[in-house]
Formats: C-alpha cells, sequence, structure tokens
C-alpha cells in the first residue's frame, strides 16, 4: 500500500526522542502533528514528510509568508482552517511513527489531484535543490533521519535485554 500524498498524524513516541526544534523541525506544543508523507527512494525505511499547519490562531503570518515565499509554503484545503504545506521545513519521518491516517468523514484524506500534486513537487524539487546548493539551511534532514533510527535500535536492544531477562 502506497502512503504516497496521504496525510497522517505522527505518533506521540516520536516527539519524545529529542528535542526536535534544535534541528529546526518545526515542533511547538506537539505541533503540527499532521503531515503530508512523500515517498522517495534514498529512504526506504522513511517517508519525506511536510508538516502542515494552520494559519487559526497565527493572525495570518503564514499567509503572508506563503506570498513572500511562494516555493517554500504551499495553501491546502483540508479542513474549516486555511492550511499549508511547510515545504522549507520537509523532514524524513521513520515509518514506525506514521500514526493513524487523517480523516474526512472516515475517509482517510489522499491528494489525488495531478496538477496539485505537480504543483508541490515542483516546490519540493526547488527547496531540494537550494538546499543542495547551500544557499538556504533549514532541517538537516539526514541527522534527524539518523537520530530515529539511533533510538529505534538502542529502543530494540532494550526490548531484547528486557525478554532475556525476563526469562532468566
Amino acid at each position: 500500500m502506497s502512503e504516497h500524498f496521504k496525510i497522517y498524524f505522527i505518533k506521540e513516541e516520536f516527539f519524545s526522542i529529542t528535542d526536535w526544534t534544535q534541528y529546526k523541525v518545526p515542533i511547538k506544543e506537539r505541533r503540527p502533528a499532521l503531515i503530508l508523507v512523500i515517498e522517495k527512494e534514498e529512504f526506504p525505511d522513511g517517508l519525506f514528510c511536510i508538516p502542515i499547519t494552520k494559519d487559526d490562531d497565527k493572525n495570518g503570518k503564514i499567509k503572508a509568508l506563503s506570498m513572500k515565499r511562494p516555493d517554500f509554503i504551499h495553501p491546502i484545503k483540508i479542513n474549516r482552517y486555511d492550511s499549508y504545506l511547510l515545504i522549507q521545513n520537509m523532514y524524513v519521518i521513520h515509518k514506525q511513527f506514521i500514526g493513524q491516517p487523517y480523516t474526512l468523514n472516515d475517509v482517510p484524506f489522499e491528494i489525488k489531484n495531478t496538477k496539485l500534486r505537480g504543483e508541490i513537487m515542483k516546490k519540493v524539487k526547488k527547496v531540494d535543490a537550494l538546499l543542495k546548493q547551500g544557499i538556504i539551511h533549514y532541517v538537516p534532514r539526514e541527522k534527524v533521519f539518523e537520530i530515529q533510527l539511533k533510538y529505534l535500535e538502542e529502543k530494540r536492544i532494550l526490548e531484547r535485554t528486557n525478554i532475556i531477562n525476563n526469562h532468566t
């Protein structure tokens, strides 16, 4: 099953791994907890995720930023609020931290419109190119993914140790 262009919640466990703000992962009070996921071959165990924010409590800050830097933010209609994809803050999340799908009327939300998908991917590619050229410095994607992998490995070792200790 493909997760491509679907919206999910982030599992609570993800927020407890580290202080993600030091890596410029946009998390404040466990928000945004909604992400749009995009599959990319470079990370088979992970998904590129674009945080989703809403402008309901930010006095139009995101809308103004989207007009100033249109390649970094993309408006998206998913509920009654003005919601935005924070493309410049895209990072890689391990599949184990992907939570429940976001649903509308009990149907998982998915961007099916090919024109909209193309617009989003065009911005993703532009931000990718700017990051690779060192023109912009946002989320260090590889580092963020490495932290998750290290956490999962330590968790696996701890679980294995607990199983061994419980059987002795």
